[in-house]
């Protein structure tokens, strides 16, 4: 069954979703709840949403969640560049004077007790997620796999889309298919996600690639609410997929 219109539509058999839209290269992978997903690797990009040292750092007392995602996401980029999709860094990284955010973001940041944006922070790490400095950094081993033609988005929000260059920069690309890693998968994960699938793209949760320190019930009913703006699948399926693809 068809879903679209004459350029833009999805073709769906059962479990078998097709999204690339009938382009000579597309690729198949397999997804969660034993379904099949045919993409466009030329019109799909990798996100990765705030893998940075204020959320994954043992300096700030991080749990290793985060952290033990990097191998599944390193992965996921590799077979990404392989199959010639997009990768976006999506990242907070705020004015030095916060002149761009709310009083409801400034405070709910701060009401933890945990230093606000844009203050210090503990043991001379530099100002909270300011763009540039430490925290706002790319986590350990993954800041060496950045590339010069990946894309970089400062973000402002829980979400990616805000205020920030992330839809011109897939729009402007062409992009109609969206892969998502990073953390927290029930926070700026998640909202990305909705986001991403009120603005008409086609989404991918790599499940095995984003993490949150959020109670497990929370996770569950974070999962339960994206499950019609997402489909889910393993960054084992980019590997296979890569690995077939010519």
């Amino acid at each position: 069954m068809k879903f679209g219109n004459g350029a833009n539509y999805w073709i769906v058999e059962g479990d078998d979703f097709d999204v690339s839209r009938g382009a000579a290269k597309a690729v198949t992978i397999d997804m969660n709840e034993n379904r099949t997903l045919k993409f466009d690797p030329a019109r799909s990009a990798f996100i990765i949403i705030d893998m940075q040292n204020y959320f994954c750092s043992p300096l700030l007392d991080r749990p290793e969640g985060a952290l033990k995602l990097v191998p599944a996401i390193t992965s996921a980029i590799k077979s990404s560049r392989q199959l010639g999709m997009r990768i976006i860094w999506v990242n907070w990284g705020h004015r030095p004077d916060t002149a761009n955010l709310p009083p409801s973001l400034l405070y709910g940041w701060q009401r933890s007790g945990r230093p606000g944006i844009g203050q210090p922070l503990p043991d001379d790490l530099g100002l909270t997620l300011i763009k540039d400095s430490w925290s706002a950094a790319l986590t350990g081993d993954l800041e060496e796999l950045r590339e010069a033609d990946d894309y970089w988005v400062d973000k402002y929000r829980i979400s990616g889309f805000p205020g920030s260059s992330l839809d011109p920069i897939l729009r402007s690309n062409g992009i109609t298919t969206l892969f998502f890693a990073g953390v927290n998968t029930d926070q700026c994960v998640m909202d990305s996600v909705h986001d991403a699938a009120y603005l008409g793209y086609d989404n991918v949760l790599l499940m095995d690639c984003t993490a949150t320190t959020s109670p497990a019930h929370v996770l569950e009913g974070s999962l339960h609410n994206m499950r019609s703006k997402a489909f889910t699948a393993l960054s084992t399926s980019l590997t296979a997929a890569a690995a077939s693809f010519v």
